[in-house]
């Protein structure tokens, strides 16, 4: 019934979205496109975030249905831990390319990157001139800037909330670094990410409503389109299920 069906809004914090991606807790259904962001637009997606500019909402579906087939955020491998299967699962219907970038830079580590064909997503935050950059740039960001005011993100919610001050003695600090360190610190447990929460809905709801949207928004290819339509949730295998290949 169209009563069932329930639309919510609500707010989560960077680190606690972060973290619940960490777990696996959001998944990503087969007919969602693949991961297509290129550095550029990862390193300016932070830089909203420490602008305390808005990126958009999250779009997921919040179900009971277990997917025979979905992938893995960006296809990367995020393990089980041990932990028993969930009852509700959450599926990312808008907002991939988003929620996949903030993951794999945050955590770090390798992958595809359009015509290369291996990609260190670990990136950092130079304090020194507030501007956020890849691994394979550190040598360069150390020439003019102590490795104490390169910070990789995977590392700050863990940094003690006086970090800038007791880097008071490291040579070139400053007031301007000190200010660029305590905003990075601060945008883990004040920026908010809008998230919309779709629940009641089947299968066929959801593939509607990703197809309308894309064809509002970024269009779908052909082939993109074809997938969502006829999308079939048969018993196959499941990405998750695997360990990626060593």
């Amino acid at each position: 019934m169209e009563q069932r069906k329930k639309i919510k809004f609500e707010e989560m914090v960077l680190s606690d979205f972060i973290d619940r991606l960490e777990k696996g807790q959001f998944l990503v259904p087969s007919f969602q496109r693949s991961f297509v962001w290129d550095p550029v637009h990862i390193s300016s997606l932070w830089d909203s975030i420490y602008h305390f500019y808005p990126i958009g909402s999250i779009l997921y579906w919040k179900t009971d249905i277990r997917l025979h087939v979905h992938r893995r955020l960006g296809g990367y491998y995020i393990p089980d831990k041990g932990k028993a299967r969930h009852n509700m699962y959450s599926y990312i219907l808008d907002g991939q390319q988003r929620t996949t970038s903030l993951l794999v830079s945050f955590t770090g580590g390798t992958g595809r990157v359009k015509e290369q064909n291996r990609f260190d997503f670990t990136i950092y935050f130079d304090a020194t001139n507030a501007s956020f950059f890849f691994q394979k740039e550190l040598y360069k960001h150390k020439w003019h800037a102590a490795a104490a005011f390169l910070v990789r993100l995977g590392d700050v919610p863990s940094l003690p909330p006086d970090y800038a001050d007791n880097l008071s003695g490291v040579s070139g600090f400053n007031n301007t670094v000190a200010r660029n360190l305590q905003q990075l610190q601060c945008i883990f447990k004040d920026y908010h990410i809008p998230m919309i929460c779709l629940q009641g809905y089947d299968i066929n709801n959801v593939c509607d409503i990703y197809e309308r949207m894309n064809q509002n928004g970024m269009k779908l290819e052909n082939l993109d389109i074809i997938i969502a339509r006829n999308f079939q949730n048969n018993p196959t295998i499941i990405e998750e299920d695997f360990a990626p290949e060593t």
